[in-house]
């Protein structure tokens, strides 16, 4: 299944990517994390209800290693992920970007 994120889930995801780009070791750490995301989002394609509903039509995948979540929901023929979430911020904060 096709994966896109939002414009908000974008920016959250380079956010990342630049914080730890910014790390000792931040090229490795980047790879890492990249490499991390993108597993997640093959698990998620290949079976899009296995994960936890947080929300009724929104499901949240936990990244390894890394305290993140991919937050999405399935449309027919693809996964929209709405959330690159931090495990530290507000809950729920991308709630408005349901609409």
């Amino acid at each position: 299944m096709r994966v896109r994120y939002s414009l908000a889930a974008e920016a959250e995801l380079a956010d990342a990517v630049d914080w730890y780009a910014s790390r000792e070791d931040g090229e490795r750490l980047v790879d890492r994390f990249l490499r991390e995301v993108a597993r997640v989002e093959s698990l998620a394609g290949e079976g899009p209800r296995a994960w936890p509903e947080v929300e009724p039509g929104v499901r949240r995948v936990v990244l390894d290693r890394f305290p993140f979540s991919l937050i999405y929901r399935i449309a027919v023929d693809e996964l929209q992920v709405l959330a690159v979430a931090h495990h530290s911020r507000r809950p729920g904060y991308w709630r408005d970007r349901l609409g």
